[in-house]
C-alpha cells in the first residue's frame, strides 16, 4: 500500500509492560503535542501506539537495531 509516494509498513511489537504503562505515557504525549501545538490527526501515529514502539526501544536499551519489523 502507498500513501503519497510513500510505502507504508507495518510494525508488530510485543511489550512485557503492563497496559497502564503504555496508557500513561500515551496520555503524556498527547499533552506533549497539545502544548507544542501539533495539529489533530496530523501525525501517523496516534499517542498510544506512539508509545509502544518508545517503550520496547527503552527496553532493549536504546538499541535500534534490535526492533523486530514484521512485514503484513
Amino acid at each position: 500500500m502507498t500513501t503519497r509516494g510513500f510505502a507504508l509498513v507495518t510494525c508488530v511489537a510485543t511489550l512485557d509492560v503492563p497496559c497502564h504503562v503504555v496508557e500513561y505515557l500515551g496520555r503524556l504525549l498527547a499533552v506533549h503535542r497539545r502544548w507544542i501545538g501539533t495539529p489533530r490527526r496530523s501525525r501517523a501515529l496516534g499517542p498510544f501506539r506512539q508509545a509502544v514502539p518508545v517503550l520496547r526501544w527503552f527496553r532493549e536499551r536504546g538499541c535500534v537495531h534490535c526492533f523486530e519489523l514484521v512485514l503484513l
